[in-house]
């Protein structure tokens, strides 16, 4: 382009005055003509245009470039001007005047120009004036025009490319950024990349940038990756955005040129839902895993293209007896589990078909050979592409085997029940009605033309004295103790009175109230009239005892006491009547009347122990304050005694029983207990007069060690008069005893 433009200032003055006038000094013909002849031929503008006149001349390749021929009547001396499009005459007509005032000393512009079909091409002006008058005012300019629609095209396509690009990377919600190879500097960026830099590290991004200006702890890391860039060529990684929760993947590769890097592009963009779905993904297959493993009932994993077990967790192994090892990659008709390997057959058919079965029953025999049940469900799944059957199984050869206990357990009961007396009713709470068996209602004696009772009918029946406790009981009840049992007498129609034991359950609904009450009665007047006579016979053995003890003791103080007396007194007088050489006779005297005296007053304890004067003339709490006294003075036992409240009269029969109780406790402190305090305490509650006894010996184990005959002598005396017994000790805690007897 330069030799043509070289060529044109030097061609076109000759050109020019061969079309207007001829000069003093023309080169020779051929040189004109091989000129000519050479800018003729080419499809670039040239010409002269005279400032003055303004007629220009032109090649023909100027025809061919708008689209005109030489058979087209076309006015080669038309002016430039009116081929220019009129959105670029101005910008022309601009650069034209500064170049004709000598501003611009050569004339270089871009435009537009109409060709023969109507459209416009981009062609390039370059002029330079080659003449000037005598005041220097150009009078004529050599100019070419070059055609550059296409490369105008092209740059148009590369910028109207660059800018979309531009706009989808800094649309682009993933980060972008471009840094050069040597010194790491920033060299581009799109938003992304900005807000992610500013929102880690507050810092707004430019140009020329390095890692040290933007994160200084991070730096040497991000230098070391770029280094591994340029090492390998590509590089990717995860990185966890400084002070936030989120994950990025950073992906980096060389810019290459003609073999050369001269840049290093990091794509990234955020991952943190996707590793979060993946950790999510990840602990539920540890738990579904977790689940399978550990699952209390037993799953195993069959392939349905060839049976064989893909997996088994550790409840299935147990209950076959086979190790996890011997179970995976076999099949069970290898193995023998099935015991119908047909039924195994039919419920893969059946899932197959229907996508799953449900509790099914099957038998299968464990490795030592045992005939076991068992109800299972199974699902088809596919893994990997692989139809499989997931199998959940659960043991039920115990439950079956105690449904069938319980049967028999169930008829036993009846048997029983029908044996003993004992018949079972339900009684509707909010309609008082009660539904009980045939039986009962022969015990009963109720009408037997009616299935249903209220239970007020019962109540009205009922003792009189017996009325009131049967309700307090019923009213007792709760959600937290809902089982009762009570005993009441019932008046027959013949006159005759029944003992009726009722047992039972009181059921309550979700706001606590009684709904229902599901029981037994039974006809325990046979019993009660044994106990009864029990009773009795007990009561004259305690109190012929008792006037035995009375006998006893009043004749060990009456006659044997004081005949020990005397003997004491004897000794005594021995004893101080020897003289004093006589050391050993004086020494045998002197021990002689010691254990006299001690005799003595054993006998005497003896005499108290097994009748207490105070007891009959001064009443429970004397006497058993003189007990409590003498116990401690005789063990040396701290005894801490705590009349509280005590009756002022009780009868003789229910004092002399807790006096006995109580001195059958303080004797078991001594013999089993090794204990350093008790605690004595009477106390009256609701009508009833109670004595406690607690130690802080060493204890027992009531269960175990069940009851002596100390504790058995309690009881009995405690039953006769109609009183309660009770002993709770627990080892290294200590014992305690309750007794209570009606006022």
């Amino acid at each position: 382009m330069k030799r043509k433009e070289t060529s044109l200032k030097r061609a076109a003055p000759s050109v020019h005055r061969t079309a207007a006038r001829p000069t003093r000094a023309q080169p020779s013909r051929s040189s004109e003509e091989q000129l000519r002849s050479i800018l003729q031929a080419t499809s670039d503008f040239y010409g002269i245009w005279n400032v003055s006149s303004g007629p220009m001349c032109c090649n023909e390749g100027s025809l061919a470039a708008l689209g005109y021929s030489t058979a087209d009547s076309l006015n080669r001396h038309v002016l430039l001007q009116s081929f220019i499009h009129p959105d670029d005459r101005a910008a022309f007509e601009v650069q034209l005047d500064a170049h004709r005032t000598g501003r611009n000393p050569t004339l270089n512009c871009e435009f537009r120009l109409r060709t023969k079909s109507g459209l416009y091409r981009w062609f390039e002006l370059r002029a330079k004036t080659t003449r000037r008058d005598r005041r220097g005012a150009p009078t004529e300019i050599g100019y070419a025009v070059r055609d550059i629609h296409s490369s105008k095209e092209q740059q148009e396509q590369v910028l109207a490319s660059r800018e979309l690009l531009t706009a989808i990377v800094q649309a682009s919600e993933d980060y972008i950024s471009v840094v050069d190879p040597v010194e790491f500097r920033l060299v581009a960026f799109n938003k992304a990349f900005e807000d992610l830099i500013f929102k880690a590290h507050g810092v707004r991004l430019r140009t020329g940038m390095r890692a040290e200006d933007v994160a200084p702890e991070q730096a040497e890391a991000w230098n070391a990756f770029y280094r591994q860039v340029l090492a390998e060529g590509k590089v990717s990684r995860d990185y966890v955005v400084p002070g936030t929760n989120e994950t990025h993947h950073v992906f980096a590769q060389c810019l290459l040129r003609e073999g050369h890097v001269y840049g290093l592009c990091i794509f990234g963009y955020d991952i943190t839902n996707r590793k979060q779905i993946e950790e999510a993904l990840r602990r539920s297959e540890e738990k579904f895993a977790k689940a399978f493993r550990d699952a209390p009932m037993a799953l195993d994993l069959t392939s349905l293209r060839d049976h064989r077990y893909i997996d088994v967790n550790d409840a299935f192994a147990e209950s076959t007896g086979y190790a996890r090892e011997e179970l995976i990659g076999k099949t069970p008709f290898e193995l023998g589990l099935w015991v119908q390997p047909e039924k195994r057959m039919e419920i893969v058919q059946e899932v197959q078909l229907k996508g799953e079965v449900r509790n099914v029953e099957v038998a299968f025999r464990t490795k030592s050979g045992d005939i076991r049940e068992a109800v299972g469900s199974a699902a088809l799944i596919d893994i990997s592409s692989e139809p499989c059957m997931l199998d959940v199984s659960m043991d039920i050869t115990e439950r079956k085997r105690a449904v069938e206990a319980l049967r028999e357990s169930e008829e036993r009961l009846r048997i029983a029940i029908e044996a003993g007396h004992m018949h079972t009713f339900e009684w509707d709470v909010t309609t008082d009605e009660v539904e009980r068996s045939k039986q009962n209602i022969s015990i009963l004696e109720l009408p037997a033309d009616r299935s249903r009772h209220t239970n007020q009918e019962l109540i009205e029946r009922m003792h009189l004295d017996d009325r009131q406790q049967y309700k307090h009981v019923l009213e007792s009840l709760t959600p937290e103790e809902p089982d009762y049992k009570t005993v009441f007498r019932l008046a027959l129609r013949d006159g005759r009175t029944a003992w009726l034991e009722e047992s039972g359950r009181a059921m309550f609904g979700p706001d606590g109230k009684l709904r229902k009450v599901i029981g037994i009665t039974s006809d325990v007047t046979e019993i009660r009239r044994s106990e009864q006579a029990l009773r009795e016979l007990s009561g004259r053995l305690i109190t012929s005892q008792e006037e035995e003890r009375r006998r006893v003791a009043r004749e060990l103080h009456d006659h044997i006491g004081q005949e020990a007396a005397l003997i004491c007194v004897q000794a005594q007088r021995l004893d101080s009547g020897v003289a004093d050489e006589e050391h050993t006779t004086r020494s045998d005297a002197h021990e002689l009347y010691r254990k006299i005296k001690v005799l003595a007053s054993d006998i005497s304890k003896l005499s108290h122990r097994l009748h207490s004067s105070e007891l009959s003339f001064l009443g429970l709490a004397a006497a058993a304050d003189r007990l409590c006294r003498d116990f401690a003075n005789q063990y040396g036992i701290d005894v801490d005694y705590q009349p509280k409240s005590l009756p002022s009269t009780l009868d003789s029969v229910k004092s002399l029983c807790l006096y006995r109780v109580l001195q059958e406790a303080l004797q078991n402190v001594v013999k089993h207990s090794h204990a350093s305090r008790v605690t004595v305490e009477f106390q009256t509650i609701d009508n009833e007069l109670g004595l406690k006894v607690r130690d802080n010996g060493e204890g027992f184990d009531v269960e175990k060690t069940g009851s002596g005959l100390g504790l058995l002598s309690m009881r009995e005396r405690l039953n006769f008069v109609g009183g309660r017994f009770g002993i709770t000790s627990k080892r290294g805690s200590g014992t305690r005893v309750t007794a209570s007897v009606p006022l």
